[in-house]
């Protein structure tokens, strides 16, 4: 018997294959992504049992799962969920089952984390930060970047007023992740170079790294106290929205400060600039040119025709100089 025709016989409870997958998630893919996946596959095994067969899941298993963790949100639901098909759908492709017992189900909508920050909430959420954490937050606001590309950089990353993450360390790993510093940014960092000669830059008060929800457990104190929610995202957001209005950036160049390939995701992320009135206003008198002005122009471009017809002579001569 071929060791794939073992491990298939092995793999006869959901259990068995949720272990067969982390392995390969474990060995395949980031920290991160395993830590995820195997939280919510532990979750879902303790919910099922151990002695649920691969093709006794229905879809009733998934519904009783989640509604016994009503605590969770639209958007881990949905991560939630996809991660049990995710595992089904790997078992198919490497051959440990003919077809997926759960093709389709109705997972919520992902929340969007489209929250922006005016000047006054952003100096509220910054007096109310102590610590290192002022400086994290403070990174976030003046380079836009992502909170777990400023929890994970490192002096080797920094080159003068750039961070660059090579491909394996950036999202989506096809090409390296640049991070432009404005003056204020790059002075932190120049600062945590010459402390930190090795590991993250960014640390807490004891001196460990910034971990994810270390950083949402103080910004959840300071939603309460407040009275707005607080998360890294909105620095980020806000960055791209005031570059957009007031900054005068164009989306290409925004997607690329930003790290993404293109602008389909700044154009999906920052639509809720549609609904500013004020700023479609003001890109409304951008897009007419009123006809006084046409006119001035038409006008100007005559008279240049005109004198370059007057000057024709002295023109072809200086060409053939």
């Amino acid at each position: 018997m071929s060791d794939r025709d073992s491990i298939g016989s092995e793999i006869t409870t959901l259990y068995a294959l949720s272990q067969r997958y982390l392995d390969w998630v474990k060995e395949n893919r980031k920290q991160g992504t395993y830590d995820n996946n195997l939280r919510y596959l532990k979750s879902f095994i303790e919910s099922v049992g151990k002695r649920l067969k691969v093709g006794q899941i229905k879809k009733h298993h998934i519904t009783k799962w989640t509604a016994g963790n009503s605590h969770w949100s639209d958007t881990a639901t949905n991560d939630a969920i996809a991660i049990v098909q995710r595992m089904l759908n790997w078992a198919v492709e490497e051959g440990y089952l003919r077809y997926t017992p759960l093709p389709k189900v109705r997972k919520p909508r992902r929340q969007r984390r489209d929250i922006v920050y005016t000047n006054d909430q952003w100096q509220q959420i910054k007096d109310a930060a102590t610590g290192p954490l002022v400086e994290f937050l403070d990174f976030l606001y003046w380079t836009g970047c992502r909170p777990k590309e400023a929890r994970i950089v490192e002096k080797k990353h920094v080159h003068d007023d750039l961070v660059i993450f090579p491909a394996d360390e950036s999202k989506g790993e096809t090409e390296p992740r640049v991070i432009f510093l404005s003056p204020d940014a790059k002075a932190i960092i120049d600062r945590l170079a010459e402390l930190r000669l090795e590991g993250p830059l960014f640390r807490n008060a004891y001196g460990n790294p910034w971990k994810k929800d270390a950083i949402k457990c103080r910004l959840n104190r300071m939603s309460k106290k407040l009275g707005f929610r607080v998360i890294a995202y909105g620095a980020r957001h806000s960055y791209a929205t005031n570059a957009l209005t007031t900054g005068g950036v164009d989306p290409i160049s925004l997607a690329h400060l930003m790290g993404h390939k293109d602008t389909a995701m700044v154009s999906r992320v920052y639509s809720h600039l549609a609904k500013n009135l004020d700023y479609l206003r003001s890109q409304a008198a951008k897009a007419v040119v009123s006809p006084a002005d046409s006119g001035g122009a038409s006008s100007n471009r005559q008279q240049s025709d005109q004198g370059s017809c007057s000057t024709g002579a002295e023109v072809n001569e200086e060409q053939s100089v």
